[in-house]
């Protein structure tokens, strides 16, 4: 069965951006555990009912793409030897997750082991897992991007320790065919 790719984007007007997050996520998303998919699915389901019920001023942008899009990549190469209580952030925006060897991942014996513990570290943490999914090879931790855009390349990666990591930011993806073009609809609101 193919599989194909839904986006949305939603604009709320008189709402600032950490009360939208709230009403997505209520909360850290560090303490959503498993039941953040539903919790984030009923505040989106809640805030279209506040555009539809006219309740406030609400517009929406949607477009379905096939299944032919390409994900972005990029790359964590890892030296064992320097990574001791070294760092690996990841910034979108002003928004940054840290994963700290001796803390999130233990470095192991080999460049190789370093790479494997990073990248599960990635896919364990509930942020980046979502984003990315990480497969440590021969002393670099690949990543790959979950979602088939270009836009994961806004994701920044950096370390306090260059003789550690380094790094090829993502680059490639595509978003692939569009099979209903980008449209907007308006969802009411106050006259």
């Amino acid at each position: 069965m193919a599989s194909s790719w839904l986006f949305l984007a939603l604009r709320m007007d008189n709402t600032a951006a950490v009360n939208l997050k709230d009403a997505i996520v209520q909360g850290t998303l560090g303490s959503q555990g498993k039941y953040l998919g539903r919790r984030a699915v009923a505040g989106v389901q809640k805030l279209l009912n506040r555009g539809v019920g006219g309740i406030q001023q609400a517009q929406m942008w949607a477009t379905v793409l096939a299944s032919d899009a390409a994900k972005a990549t990029g790359a964590i190469a890892c030296t064992r030897a320097n990574a001791a209580g070294d760092t690996v952030t990841f910034t979108f925006g002003t928004k940054t997750v840290v994963l700290t060897e001796g803390v999130d991942f233990l470095r192991g014996a080999t460049d190789t082991t370093c790479a494997a513990a990073l990248a599960a570290a990635i896919n364990a943490n509930v942020i980046l897992g979502g984003v990315f999914t990480a497969v440590g090879s021969v002393g670099n931790c690949n990543l790959t991007a979950n979602v088939p855009t270009a836009l994961i390349h806004d994701w920044a990666m950096t370390t306090s320790d260059g003789t550690a990591f380094a790094f090829t930011q993502m680059t490639g993806g595509t978003e692939g065919t569009a099979q209903f073009i980008l449209q907007k609809f308006d969802l009411g609101g106050p006259p």
